[in-house]
Order: structure tokens, then sequence, then C-alpha cells
């Protein structure tokens, strides 16, 4: 009895594991960059991701250009609405000092994400 539910076992993780190795996660996509160069920041950086997905539509916002101690040069953000398939990325104008559009803060944190689906509005 011992042996055939060891047998058993053994061939369930075998068949779970055969399933998983089998399993595509898909293409990485880089979908934005940090184009700045301020020498206050750790450039290349975007860090604390938020990501929502509506329908085919999925939006994403992120710190960029990571400060040493907290906080970042702007937020990025990126949007697909076709699944993931193409993306379109940008930055919030106006809000700190390094993008040259005239923002009057010397750091932006803490982007989120959301979509109310009652108006339609994310």
């Amino acid at each position: 009895m011992k042996g055939r539910l060891g047998l058993a076992a053994a061939i369930a993780t075998g068949i779970v594991v055969a399933l998983a190795a089998s399993a595509s996660a898909g293409t990485l996509v880089q979908i934005s960059s940090d184009p700045f160069s301020n020498p206050t920041s750790q450039h290349r950086t975007q860090v604390e991701p938020d990501t929502f997905a509506f329908g085919s539509t999925i939006v994403a916002a992120m710190q960029t250009g990571r400060f040493f101690s907290g906080g970042s040069t702007d937020i990025g953000w990126a949007t697909s609405r076709d699944g993931g398939a193409n993306w379109t990325h940008g930055f919030l104008p106006g809000i700190t000092f390094y993008d040259n559009l005239g923002g009057s803060f010397p750091r932006v944190s803490d982007p989120s994400v959301a979509f109310d689906a009652k108006h339609g509005v994310w």
C-alpha cells in the first residue's frame, strides 16, 4: 500500500513539474526607461511599479530615477490597449524640477493605478 501511494505521489509530482515546465511565461518586453540625468538620483532605475488591467487595457505607473534617500525624479507611465502586445509610455509633466517643464517639487513618490468600472475612468 505504501509503495503504491509513494509511486502515485511521484507520478503526480512528475506531471505537475512537466506541466509547469511546458507553460510559457511569454516574452519580456521593456515598456519604459529612465531618460533623466540629474546627479542626485540613481538613473536607469524604475521602481515601485503599480499595474492594473481591465479588459485588454493595461496601465502601469512607476517611480523613475530613484533618489538614494527616497522619492524619484518623475513618475513614469505605460499603457497597452491590446493586452500587452503594444505599449505607449511617458512621464507626468511639470511635477519636478528635472523635466524642464516648470515643476515645483524636488521629488515625487508612490504612484498608484486604479480603474473605476462604474464610470469607465482610470
